[in-house]
């Protein structure tokens, strides 16, 4: 006898891609692109930078209307000593139909955690609470402080940067801290973040280096539950620092790509487009393109529109090369893609299994 379960909300359903990305439009664009599937199994957290591009509400309204997203004002608040950029990027989200559900931060400073509640299921219903392994037994007692209950609350563990560490050790070490408390918890989702992703180029060589997506093997080596599946989030291509550097530092910066691939990141490290040894940014990432469309390990997914826009650079000379904007897009939809395409569905036992079918009365 088979039985179709598809329609089933008891069974696990595929993991959530919560990506950690900045409130900017390549983002948003590249988000945009993707493929309507994928779009339903990504909710990704914003975080409010420094100063609030006035173009990414507009283009990620393009992108996500209807689709829930997180917003995190936790960085701003710390520098600009107010809710005010926060509070106005919430509000514009969801003006612009975006069902955008705000996050609190166990260690955030009080003043933003309140400003982030007053907006609770004003748009996207419950909330977000982030905390780090440490205080990660704690996040009970948080809650039932807040009066929400678990049902209605999205918990993100961030383990923070761990490009340094062994992939298999702290993935033990997480899970065992993880595995302890979540067992007969009714969080709405758990989501371990983590970064692994190279801040700039300053320290590679020049050419091609291949730099291990640390955050990604942590993450797949974590000991998991089928009934309490421990979603994945990651900072896309970025660095988590969310630091704007100086225009002196651009102005003076290569003209690099990261492109992803299978537990790793190809690392293309171009030359400054000024000074004796400079090369014109067009041709740099031309040039780039073709480098990535010859390696074996280009491509390899169903539908990608960054992979499509590589093919047509590397080979139509009429075909715009673009500039570091447009090559932004690219990256992050090369990397959102490939991550939806890698995440699988929660393994389920046998016993799991058996369990599941006597629950339901299918055996009688």
């Amino acid at each position: 006898m088979v039985f179709d379960f598809s329609n089933d909300s008891d069974l696990p359903m595929p993991y959530m891609y919560r990506p950690v990305l900045k409130t900017k439009a390549g983002e948003a664009i590249a988000l945009l692109q993707l493929a309507s599937p994928d779009k339903n199994r990504i909710a990704p957290i914003f975080q409010v930078s420094e100063t609030p591009p006035a173009t990414f509400v507009k283009r990620l309204a393009e992108a996500w209307a209807g689709r829930t997203c997180f917003l995190d004002g936790a960085f701003n608040f710390n520098l600009s000593g107010t809710s005010a950029d926060f509070d106005n990027t919430f509000n514009a989200l969801g003006a612009a139909g975006i069902p955008v559900i705000p996050v609190i931060e166990i260690i955030a400073a009080n003043g933003y955690n309140q400003a982030a509640f007053s907006h609770l299921n004003q748009f996207g219903a419950g909330l977000m609470l982030k905390c780090i392994p440490a205080n990660f037994a704690t996040a009970t007692n948080y809650a039932q402080q807040m009066q929400i209950p678990q049902d209605q609350i999205d918990l993100v563990i961030d383990a923070g940067h761990i490009a340094e560490f062994d992939p298999i050790s702290f993935a033990g070490y997480v899970g065992h801290i993880l595995q302890s408390g979540l067992p007969g918890s009714q969080w709405r989702s758990v989501t371990l973040a983590s970064s692994a992703a190279p801040k700039d180029f300053g320290q590679l060589s020049l050419g091609t280096t291949i730099v291990s997506r640390v955050d990604w093997l942590t993450w797949r080596n974590l000991p998991q539950n089928a009934r309490t599946p421990i979603d994945y989030a990651d900072f896309g291509i970025s660095h988590r620092d969310l630091t704007e550097p100086p225009g002196v530092a651009m102005a003076g910066a290569t003209v690099s790509v990261r492109y992803t691939i299978s537990d790793n990141w190809v690392m293309l490290k171009g030359r400054r487009t000024t000074g004796v040894a400079g090369i014109p940014m067009g041709d740099q990432f031309r040039s780039h393109s073709r480098t990535l469309v010859a390696r074996f390990d280009f491509g390899g997914l169903s539908s990608c529109w960054a992979d499509e826009r590589i093919s047509a650079i590397a080979t139509n000379p009429a075909v715009s090369a673009g500039g570091r904007a447009q090559w932004v897009e690219i990256n992050a939809n090369r990397h959102f893609n490939f991550i939806l395409s890698s995440l699988s569905w929660p393994v389920i036992t046998l016993l799991e299994r058996l369990s599941y079918f006597e629950s339901q009365q299918f055996f009688r």
